[in-house]
């Protein structure tokens, strides 16, 4: 079972796909590989703690604040 973020992340992903509200993990990972700019270590530092989220060896809110952080390095986080 995938678990949800005490507290979703919310992501502009430009005029096509407008707001995107990730609550989970697994929504995170897929995010990572569609919505963000290629490159940058915040990106694959948080692909790799959402993907361990995803398989139980950390937890979810972990995941959260590190896809939290890539979005906000790729300009992409509504704060």
């Amino acid at each position: 079972m995938t678990e949800l973020w005490e507290y979703p992340v919310e992501i502009d992903t430009g005029a096509s796909g407008g707001l995107k509200c990730i609550k989970n993990s697994r929504e995170a990972v897929a995010s990572l590989a569609i919505d963000f700019p290629r490159g940058g270590a915040d990106a694959g530092l948080a692909k790799k703690v959402c993907l361990r989220a995803v398989s139980g060896t950390v937890p979810g809110d972990s995941a959260a604040q590190a896809f939290r952080v890539a979005a906000r390095s790729a300009g992409i986080l509504r704060e």
